[in-house]
């Protein structure tokens, strides 16, 4: 079962209560690592702005401080995770209590944006990238009148001038040497402008500088958002328990539902306990 859990008795009550404070804590003690700060950045099409990120190495550094902190949990350690733009930075830990296993996740979830570097490079590369857009433009049409030209007299010598299209199709279709002879002349006219492949070759060069030029900045909001939300991609901070009852311990089979009304007071109190326990820790990382 997952907190915050639904009934009314004892268990629920102190589990739930417990957990408050440490979904409080986690919150007020995330919000330095997330704090956003001012950074520029250039947009696409030349103009600096000014965007607000943060840095996801500072949430890696409390992650950490926090696992050396949890004494007695079992820590996977800080993994990361991305769908597109979307990423996640988590920490889950585990601690058998008793006969329970308590199993806790925090997580800040955010989106990657993409910006280019305050560079003046960004600019020349555009503008020599919209001069070769032009340049191969003209050459692309020379090229191509002077191919057609090349597969009209090929056809007039074949005497094939002035076929209708329908009837010119089915000769191409019947006869492979035919469209072989044709390619090589649109090839060997391909050849009389090597500047349209130099082109080709420095526009790649330059999209791949352009690239290196990319940078990410990170944002997200200082807000406590549910296991659902968190699965429907919103930004925000996220923790949550779920506890289940450990049944053979040799073979650490487990079952998820617990019989709440059933739970001891004791086994009630162990759990919070443990609960209020890392709340505490995450208070003193406020001091």
């Amino acid at each position: 079962m997952r907190t915050p859990f639904k009934g009314s008795d004892y268990f629920c009550t102190q589990a739930n209560a417990a957990f408050e404070k440490v979904e409080k804590t986690y919150l007020e003690a995330i919000s330095p690592p997330i704090a956003m700060r001012k950074a520029n950045a250039m947009l696409g099409d030349g103009t600096v702005a000014e965007v607000d990120t943060f840095d996801p190495q500072n949430v890696q550094v409390f992650y950490q401080k926090l696992a050396n902190e949890l004494k007695g949990w079992t820590s996977s350690g800080i993994s990361k995770s991305a769908t597109e733009d979307l990423h996640r930075i988590y920490c889950q830990f585990t601690k058998d209590v008793g006969k329970y296993y308590v199993y806790g996740y925090f997580g800040v979830q955010f989106h990657a944006l993409p910006y280019y570097r305050v560079d003046r490079r960004v600019i020349e590369i555009q503008k020599e990238l919209a001069k070769i857009a032009d340049d191969a433009t003209l050459v692309f049409n020379n090229m191509t009148g002077a191919a057609n030209k090349a597969v009209e007299a090929e056809l007039e010598k074949k005497g094939y001038t002035g076929m209708e299209f329908q009837e010119l199709f089915s000769k191409m279709f019947d006869d492979e040497r035919l469209v072989e002879e044709l390619d090589r002349k649109a090839a060997a006219v391909e050849s009389q402008f090597p500047e349209f492949e130099a082109m080709g070759k420095r526009k790649s060069e330059l999209f791949a500088e352009l690239n290196n030029l990319l940078i990410e900045l990170y944002q997200t909001s200082p807000v406590s958002i549910d296991y659902n939300r968190l699965m429907q991609g919103e930004e925000g901070v996220t923790t949550y328990f779920d506890i289940e009852v450990i049944k053979n311990k040799k073979t650490k089979k487990r079952e998820a539902f617990l019989d709440t009304p059933k739970i001891s007071k004791q086994d009630a109190e162990a759990v919070a306990s443990e609960l209020e326990q890392i709340a505490k820790v995450l208070q003193k990382s406020l001091r």
